[in-house]
């Protein structure tokens, strides 16, 4: 493969550092390519998340190969969901399906199959790439309660997602994306409250917080109004009012969650932004780009620096 440039000079150890600080030198440039490895080998996304070794050689040469400014080690697996006493089904292929619900006395368990998996492959990319940074997620706790049935309720899951976030952070996880479906919780300023904590443990772990909106998720605006260090990212097409919101603002971090493809004026217009912390895509690519793609979703995506 050959690399595609994410955008300009400084390395991705030094524009994460600049965006901790809350002065962004350029955003960071992060494809979600991460289950899609696999099929540089022809192993399909249950094969290769099941396989550290593996998914960490491969997670690299994406990353080496498309010049990102972060390796993705995972992306919308629910491997939390699993750590909390969910099954996953992977009949219907990528992402994995949820079944059950989250016992009442549940606790995270780091030695189910994806937890363990997932915070090896962060301890593995961390040794193998020098300073690029690591990124990986965990499901948003309104999402996990959706999921869940509606029990724990959104503020009680951020809990247990608390535990989750650090799981993360203390293998080497650099940007950690909490991971929310476009509905917003009922209450907002309760979950609001709720996650504080946990974006206080990313901070303390040197870390990006990145709340990750996909799709229409403009009733997200009360629950960001208020601020907090965390980067919201979302679909500026999909959730203009999102984007009003942001653009609005003198201060504060943001992020542009985009879908593969070509990216449209407005998107290209924020990303101008010296707020734009980064730039990323909606979903995991496994199945929405082949891996004969990458390069040309990645350019694409990096082509939103201008």
């Amino acid at each position: 493969m050959t690399a595609a440039a994410p955008g300009s000079g400084s390395t991705p150890a030094v524009a994460l550092e600049a965006a901790l600080r809350g002065r962004p030198v350029r955003p960071l440039v992060v494809p979600l390519a991460s289950a899609v490895a696999g099929e540089l080998q022809d192993l399909d996304p249950r094969a290769v998340l099941a396989d550290p070794g593996k998914l960490s050689a491969l997670v690299r040469e994406v990353a080496r190969s498309l010049r990102t400014d972060a390796a993705v080690a995972e992306f919308g697996t629910r491997w939390d969901a699993e750590a909390l006493g969910m099954s996953l089904d992977w009949a219907g292929g990528f992402p994995p399906a949820l079944r059950g619900g989250i016992p009442a006395s549940g606790s995270l368990d780091v030695s189910a199959p994806r937890a363990a998996a997932v915070l090896e492959t962060i301890r593995r990319l961390r040794t193998l790439l020098d300073d690029l940074p690591c990124a990986a997620g965990i499901t948003g706790p309104a999402a996990l309660s959706r999921l869940a049935g509606g029990d724990p309720a959104p503020a009680a899951a951020a809990a247990l997602s608390l535990a989750a976030v650090r799981a993360l952070c203390e293998a080497g996880a650099r940007i950690v994306f909490v991971v929310e479906q476009p509905e917003p919780p009922d209450d907002p300023a309760a979950f609001a409250a709720a996650l504080a904590p946990l974006w206080g443990s990313v901070a303390f772990y040197r870390a990006l917080g990145v709340l990750h909106l996909a799709g229409a998720a403009d009733g997200w605006q009360a629950v960001i109004e208020g601020g907090g260090p965390y980067v919201p990212c979302f679909d500026p097409d999909a959730s203009p009012g999102l984007a009003a919101l942001t653009a609005g603002r003198e201060r504060g971090l943001f992020g542009l969650a985009l879908p593969p493809g070509p990216v449209s004026a407005r998107a290209r217009a924020l990303a101008a932004s010296e707020r734009c912390a980064l730039v990323t895509h909606t979903r995991e690519l496994a199945g929405a780009v082949a891996s004969r793609d990458l390069v040309a979703c990645a350019a694409q995506l990096a082509g939103a620096l201008g």
